[in-house]
């Protein structure tokens, strides 16, 4: 006997599992203040949400009420439950009850055997006696109502409490709470949508308990009988689910995750922005997705990744936009004007070239097609002008800014600088909504409070600290501008938007208009759209202006405005003179000067270049210098100079502007004026000649500016004539493959000289835009 007792003792000092309970569990997703967004079920096929910490008030004293009410006095083994149940199941015949108390309950779970047998009861008491030694009573109260069976494939009171009330246990009223704490008695043959009315007596029967025991009174006892049960398990929310999709592909499987998500916010969205891609449904433009982060901390507050389809199953509604990687478009244009200015290569308002440019075989255009020769540097970021951009990416490297985005977290750009090149900054890039997102609220962050982290979506992240990526004032110059965007609508018809609130966003369209984008930044908010198809297809009017900036608007209308505008940061700005015509800081030859606040960086640029003086005769027709003209008959003169290739697109624009004069006969610095610039090729550049849509061979359009309107130009390709011109200089060749020199004459004898590569014949292709 005393072997029996020591083993049996021995047993019972490890009888009890390293891990209670090691059963999967429900993915779950919450709201920032605890609303359930979403859930995936477990692996095992069970709603079972991961154990609680806490038991509320009303399902504590209904569960110990209908269970066990000497819970608290006894050892985990009842002798008075034990001596009623054998009482209850002589008078009955057979086994009715068990007279096991919670704890008993919990080391049955734990064994996940439901026999009923005397061997199996022993082994529950021995577990039992073993289990409140080693957990206090509250701890093991948990382990029943976060394990305990509630029907159908319900685990747990808080799957429990979601799937029949859609409700979080601590909201439950008092005939809820009865109605859950009656389940698991017989899950199996008691739940909701299964023997109604002997759940209904079941529960009305505890309230009467409750009410005789004065945990409840008269009134709520009431009140509690009138409330209808459940008819069935009820589906759960599904809000957000793309979130909850990434956080399960981000190892967090299982968990429950209380988000950073605004719960009102996030619906909100969802209904918007469905009701919006309805009108968009039509022009067979599906998918949208949204999301807003804050400036102050980074919380993501509302993660739409798409939206659903009227025709379910269709459309690619279940892709995470958010984290595709789509073109970029035009969207990165903010940041290299800010990196520029820091560079000091531009001031907010210094002129940047927009004239037909060749890069090798690659060529930029407008969205407009047009070219104003020069326009100031907020003009061309307000406009989103390709050309002036191209050619600012060139100035500052495409290697070094290629650098600058992936250092800000930009990891789509996971190839080479040298793959992307130039058309970076116009949708040679690929980006995810979410780094886009993120890019812009560090820069949000930045300006309001130096600190730069990125944004996160799980409240138990931590903030990761990095280096600053901009100059603060250069930051507030180009949000600044971005301010100045034209509301989307060409025809001024688009819905009225309260310009008190002030945004600064940016659009951009991708090469086929595959994708629109619109991001948006104030001193509280990042919002990120993006609209299209994402199956990649190309839709008309798919552009940044008319499908995502709409929406964009709409958002920042439900959003709540709490703070002013960034704060301009004038530790980091000086108060310089600036060039009226040109935008850089005012030169001595500046006529028209105006006092500004920029960035200091901006002091490293010299000043304008385009002012210079002159000297004219009296009529002031001509220049002239001391050897055709007295010094005393010069007339001094500031002017404002533009090379023959830029004038010849500006005066389009802008045809007060007055060409330089051209120099007197018989001056000395005549030869040293260039009045005529060859446009294509340019020097050293490299070209394919295309092949025509019927396959002919094709020719290019080489052209040429003059300062002098009517005056002649003489072609020579290789030291032959080939040709000539006058007003309008363009000549189409078809040279051979291999090197060239074109040299171009004008009847006064200028002439200038450029050597090119054909490297072969490529077929052309209709432009989009």
């Amino acid at each position: 006997m005393l072997f029996f007792f020591m083993a049996w003792f021995f047993w019972f000092l490890f009888c009890l599992p390293k891990v209670p309970f090691n059963k999967s569990t429900s993915t779950v997703l919450l709201s920032s203040t605890g609303e359930l967004l979403g859930a995936r079920i477990a692996e095992d096929g069970q709603w079972r949400f991961s154990a609680s910490d806490s038991v509320p008030y009303r399902i504590e004293k209904c569960l110990l009420e209908f269970e066990d009410r000497n819970f608290y006095d006894h050892f985990g083994v009842s002798l008075k439950g034990i001596g009623r149940a054998i009482q209850q199941n002589i008078r009955n015949g057979r086994i009715v009850s068990g007279g096991s108390t919670i704890t008993m309950q919990v080391a049955r779970m734990m064994r996940e055997r439901s026999d009923r047998t005397f061997k199996s009861k022993f082994i529950e008491m021995s577990m039992a006696l073993r289990m409140e030694l080693k957990y206090s009573k509250s701890e093991i109260l948990m382990y029943y109502v976060s394990n305990a069976p509630f029907g159908n494939n319900v685990v747990g009171l808080e799957a429990a409490s979601w799937r029949y009330y859609l409700r979080s246990p601590e909201k439950l009223s008092w005939a809820e709470s009865a109605t859950l704490a009656v389940l698991p008695n017989a899950p199996s043959l008691l739940y909701p949508g299964k023997n109604h009315d002997r759940l209904l007596a079941k529960r009305n029967r505890l309230l009467k308990r409750l009410k005789e025991t004065n945990v409840i009174d008269s009134t709520t006892y009431a009140l509690a009988l009138m409330e209808q049960l459940p008819v069935r398990p009820l589906p759960l929310p599904s809000i957000a689910s793309h979130l909850l999709d990434k956080l399960i592909k981000d190892g967090k499987k299982g968990q429950t995750i209380i988000s950073t998500i605004d719960f009102d916010l996030q619906k909100k969205i969802e209904s918007l922005t469905q009701t919006y891609m309805r009108i968009l449904e039509d022009k067979k433009i599906f998918n949208a997705s949204v999301l807003i982060s804050s400036v102050k901390n980074g919380d993501v507050l509302a993660y739409l990744g798409n939206v659903q389809s009227s025709e379910p199953g269709q459309h690619a509604t279940k892709v995470d936009c958010i984290q595709a990687k789509r073109s970029t478009g035009s969207v990165l244009k903010p940041i290299l004007f800010a990196k520029s200015l820091e560079e000091g290569l531009i001031t907010p308002q210094s002129i940047l070239y927009d004239v037909p440019t060749y890069f090798g075989g690659f060529s930029p255009k407008n969205f407009n097609y047009r070219y104003d020769g020069i326009v100031p540097a907020n003009d061309a970021l307000c406009k989103s002008l390709n050309v002036p951009f191209v050619r600012l990416l060139e100035d500052y490297g495409y290697e070094k800014f290629h650098f600058e985005l992936r250092n800000m977290g930009l990891h789509s750009l996971d190839k080479p600088a040298s793959y992307y090149g130039l058309a970076m900054i116009l949708g040679g890039a690929e980006a995810k909504s979410w780094e886009l997102n993120e890019i812009y609220s560090r820069m949000g962050r930045e300006l309001l409070n130096k600190k730069t982290f990125g944004i996160h979506y799980d409240k138990r992240d931590t903030q990761i600290f990095s280096a600053q990526h901009f100059n603060r004032a250069c930051l507030y110059s180009t949000f600044n501008i971005m301010t100045e965007l034209g509301r989307p609508d060409e025809e001024g018809n688009w819905r009225l938007f309260d310009n008190k609130k002030k945004v600064a966003w940016k659009t951009g369209t991708s090469f086929g208009f595959r994708d629109a984008w619109a991001i948006g930044v104030t001193a509280d908010f990042v919002v990120s759209i993006w609209v299209g198809n994402a199956d990649g297809e190309g839709r008309p009017g798919l552009t940044g202006i008319k499908a995502a900036a709409p929406l964009l608007f709409d958002v920042f209308r439900i959003l709540p405005d709490k703070s002013p505008w960034f704060k301009e940061p004038i530790s980091d700005m000086r108060v310089v003179d600036v060039c009226r015509e040109s935008g850089y800081r005012a030169g001595p030859n500046c006529p028209n000067k105006f006092s500004a606040h920029l960035p200091y960086t901006c002091l490293e640029k010299v000043s304008c270049v385009f002012h210079k003086t002159i000297f004219l005769d009296a009529s002031k027709k001509y220049r002239v210098d001391c050897d055709c003209e007295s010094p005393f008959k010069m007339q001094q003169q500031s002017w404002f100079i533009l090379a023959p290739g830029i004038e010849k697109y500006y005066k389009q624009s802008h045809p007060d502007y007055i060409s330089l004069p051209p120099f007197k006969n018989n001056c000395g610095l005549q030869n040293k004026d260039k009045p005529l610039t060859i446009l294509y090729p340019r020097q050293g550049s490299r070209i394919a000649i295309p092949i025509e849509i019927d396959g002919g061979k094709g020719s290019a359009l080489f052209e040429l500016a003059h300062r002098t309107n009517g005056i002649r130009i003489y072609w020579h390709l290789d030291n032959e004539f080939i040709g000539e011109t006058k007003d309008i200089h363009q000549m189409k060749f078809n040279p051979n493959i291999g090197k060239h020199k074109l040299l171009c004459m004008d009847e006064n004898g200028n002439s200038q000289l450029v050597e090119f590569e054909v490297l072969g014949s490529q077929k052309k292709e209709s432009e989009e835009y």
